[in-house]
């Protein structure tokens, strides 16, 4: 196994090399189809806690692997979003854009299916297809943003909570498309009402504080009047958009990306025109997010 010069220490089973100073790292000489060790795969848990996304390049993954890898960090049969599913394995999600389909509302940032009371806990993504040009995907840290922030804000903003919302989403336009859509709509939205989580959230993990709302979910502060919730919602947002407090990365075919859905927002670019774009998805959780 090779060293590199710049390789993280504390890991005896990993070659990890930090992909930003604030968030990310490429994990290399790794084949995820054989993750029998268990050494291994407390060196892959404790990664994913300190970078909150690692990425792996070059790997050929069955569908019942993809599903092992997730369950190195958590349970792959906890929260699911809307996505169509693999043929064989329905805990795989299907995420495709072919010429003249539909798109997906996830060109905004977002932590995954913060509409529900215990969101999942982190994501495996695999690339099957991807464009010639473009597709990228960014993740922002939440942790870092939270450290970002003065110190008499951070005090204000844990005494606050935020509402979530299924409706805000970019789910409702997508609903509209689909030829039962209005039937898929109505059952999403009874089983979805809206949910409150802390504007500020502690990592049970880790222990770091977390700014934890996002553009896509994240409806309203409580206790604020309508255009003060907005104004202070729109600050946050804004500090995701900080590039370093991101990492983009540059998708290749069997590639696999795997993020803590707790500490983190990510932003799938749209910038692919019509070039077709596949990737597999499972979510993990647990039985409590936080």
């Amino acid at each position: 196994m090779s060293r590199l010069e710049n390789a993280v220490p504390g890991y005896q089973h990993l070659v990890i090399e930090p992909y930003t100073p604030n968030i990310g790292a490429t994990v290399r000489d790794i084949d995820l189809s054989d993750l029998r060790s268990e050494a291994v795969r407390a060196e892959l848990r404790k990664a994913l806690v300190e970078f909150q996304v690692l990425f792996f390049r070059q790997q050929t993954l069955t569908p019942e692997q993809h599903i092992e890898v997730a369950k190195v960090f958590g349970d792959p049969d906890k929260a699911k979003a809307f996505f169509p599913r693999h043929e064989t394995q329905k805990v795989i999600e299907v995420l495709e854009a072919r010429p003249g389909g539909n798109r997906f509302g996830t060109d905004e940032w977002h932590t995954d299916i913060t509409f529900s009371a215990n969101p999942p806990t982190g994501t495996v993504l695999y690339s099957r297809v991807v464009p010639p040009a473009g597709g990228d995907t960014a993740w922002a840290s939440g942790t870092a943003v939270y450290e970002s922030l003065p110190s008499s804000l951070r005090t204000y903003l844990e005494e606050l909570e935020a509402v979530h919302s299924f409706e805000h989403s970019g789910w409702p336009p997508y609903f509209a498309r689909l030829p039962d859509g209005e039937a898929v709509y109505r059952q999403a939205r009874n089983d979805h009402l809206p949910v409150v989580h802390p504007v500020i959230r502690t990592h049970p993990v880790s222990g770091k504080k977390i700014v934890y709302v996002s553009p896509n979910f994240t409806d309203r502060i409580k206790g604020l009047s309508r255009q003060e919730s907005d104004a202070l919602l729109a600050f946050l947002f804004a500090r995701f958009q900080r590039p370093e407090f991101q990492a983009r990365l540059r998708w290749e075919a069997d590639t696999v990306a795997v993020w803590d859905n707790r500490a983190t927002v990510h932003y799938a670019v749209t910038d692919y025109g019509d070039a077709h774009r596949l990737l597999h998805r499972v979510t993990f959780g647990e039985d409590r997010a936080f």
